[in-house]
């Protein structure tokens, strides 16, 4: 088989294995706050121009949506919402409209840009003369569990790695061939960047750096071409984001506050070290393979080599940024998905020098046995990517036992499979309960749950406080018919409901791995 069908191949692998998977995962916690209202509300706008669809107090045409969304619980906070890969996503969910349901619609945008990422980012190494390292990069950054639940069920920050990785693979590529045109479209692909989420901000750090650290370009005008290139960033995040053009000053200042208030707003023991997740949560070949890459990288950056030049710098910005005393981070390794295409590159780098000192005979059988070990774990986890922590955390029982902040499903994906269950095993008429995350069910509620199966609303959005009178009612209802908790485990967001429902008794249903539970669905026996 010939090397150009290998990249191919691949992303074609991510595509079969994805669509086959989506209906394993739930919308997640973001989305339902809002992320889907507002992609739903700017895709409207950007195929009708009806002004009305930014007017995000009113629901003007509530027979135009589906799904009907007016209800988001984050609405009235668009300064907080990105509108690139939200309107994307929901341009794909209006696309896959009559083979799958709105929402799994609305996560296959991933699954698309990662196959278009898995061919650019393959070809990326490639170019260095190394179809092994090319194709064990891909493999050890799409092997990750916590890459693939991204993948999955996060549509914010995996289209960010996506954008900021093409944006820097665009730029260096263009840089080295000095080409005005691949320079100003990197510039492009930054714009979509910063309109999918503030990470992008510090894309520049790591041209700037790069450039210093290289010769003068033989052609001086690039420099020039640089601050074009720029100029059409700022143009396309702002082309992107209809609510910014009505007043752009306060806008930016409103998100400019809400991201300094994320530290201020975190309590310390939500809080979750990036190095230390990092460490937790990637598998061991991962991060054993990354430690030997760092050896042929170093002896590459001694002679000067550009490409290693840029991969430090991609690296020492992102991670520099994670050191900073205004930094915060919690939900595990989310919020830096653009640190791991650059790692999974010094890993697979590692994997080939090492490889090289091995017969050619056994390079294939010792490549395949790493990449089944990156496969085993994942496996045994799915669909729970969202909860794998490797052997250095003792599994999800063992980051559980250290009070490890979000060790668990933290952001609901695992609820279609409760919802699932429900449907299949509930008494007629029975009542739902969701105490941790109740938004990320209320939303799919149409599509993915029995309509004789009503839900209670007894929490908010943003705490997790049940309602006393909520509650109370619930005690009642349980007299006279079924009543259902379900509910994810998370440390941070535990509140009376659930620990009432540990006192009723062995679940009636129960989902878990490492032999820690992810999910569980109690039944109401108790009437208080």
């Amino acid at each position: 088989m010939s090397r150009k069908w290998i990249p191919y191949i691949l992303a074609a692998m991510v595509l079969i294995s994805g669509f086959a998977s989506l209906r394993q995962y739930n919308v997640t916690w973001d989305e339902a706050l809002g992320d889907l209202f507002f992609g739903q509300r700017y895709f409207s706008y950007f195929t009708t121009f009806d002004s009305r669809y930014l007017d995000f107090k009113a629901d003007p045409y509530p027979a135009a949506f589906r799904p009907d969304l007016s209800m988001s619980p984050f609405r009235l906070r668009p300064w907080e919402h990105y509108p690139v890969a939200s309107t994307l996503a929901t341009a794909t969910s209006r696309l896959f409209s009559s083979v799958l349901d709105p929402f799994d619609g609305y996560h296959a945008f991933n699954l698309l840009i990662a196959a278009i990422f898995v061919v650019v980012f393959y070809r990326f190494v490639d170019d260095e003369r190394a179809s092994l390292a090319a194709t064990m990069s891909v493999l050890f950054l799409f092997l990750s569990p916590r890459i693939a639940a991204d993948l999955m069920a996060n549509v914010k920050d995996f289209a960010e790695m996506v954008f900021f990785s093409l944006t820097a693979i665009v730029f260096f590529r263009s840089w080295q061939r000095e080409s005005v045109r691949g320079i100003l479209f990197s510039g492009a692909l930054w714009g979509l960047a910063l309109g999918t989420k503030a990470n992008a901000l510090f894309l520049p750090l790591i041209v700037i750096a790069f450039v210093l650290a290289r010769r003068r370009p033989a052609n001086n005008r690039l420099y020039f071409v640089l601050l074009g290139s720029a100029a059409i960033g700022g143009a396309v995040f702002f082309a992107s984001w209809p609510y910014l053009w009505q007043d752009p000053v306060h806008t930016l200042r409103s998100n400019f506050v809400y991201l300094l208030e994320r530290k201020s707003g975190t309590l310390p023991e939500d809080a979750a070290g990036p190095f230390t997740m990092t460490l937790f949560t990637t598998p061991l070949p991962f991060l054993i393979a990354f430690v030997v890459g760092l050896i042929p990288l170093v002896r590459r950056l001694r002679s000067r080599d550009p490409f290693a030049m840029f991969i430090a710098c991609w690296l020492a910005i992102v991670l520099g940024r994670l050191a900073l005393p205004t930094a915060i981070n919690f939900d595990g390794v989310r919020h830096f998905l653009e640190l791991f295409p650059p790692a999974a590159i010094v890993a697979a780098f590692g994997v080939a020098w090492v490889l090289s000192t091995v017969r050619s005979l056994a390079r294939g059988a010792i490549a395949a046995a790493i990449a089944i070990s990156m496969l085993v774990p994942l496996l045994r986890v799915h669909p729970f990517e969202t909860a794998y922590w490797n052997s250095i955390a003792g599994g999800l029982q063992g980051a559980m036992a250290r009070k490890i902040p979000q060790a668990g499903d933290y952001w609901g994906a695992s609820y279609r499979l409760g919802l699932r269950w429900l449907n299949a095993n509930a008494a007629p008429h029975a009542i739902l309960a969701v105490p941790v995350a109740e938004h990320a069910v209320r939303v799919v509620l149409p599509y993915r749950l029995r309509p004789d199966i009503g839900l209670a609303h007894i929490t908010t959005a943003w705490s997790p406080r049940v309602d006393p009178q909520g509650l109370e009612l619930l005690h009642r209802f349980s007299a006279e018919r079924p009543v259902y908790v379900m509910f994810i485990l998370r440390r941070d967001w535990s509140n009376d409901l659930i620990m009432e429902s540990f006192k009723d008794g062995p679940p009636a249903a129960a989902w878990g791995i490492d032999g820690a539970p992810v999910l569980l669905i109690f039944r109401m026996t108790r009437n208080k």
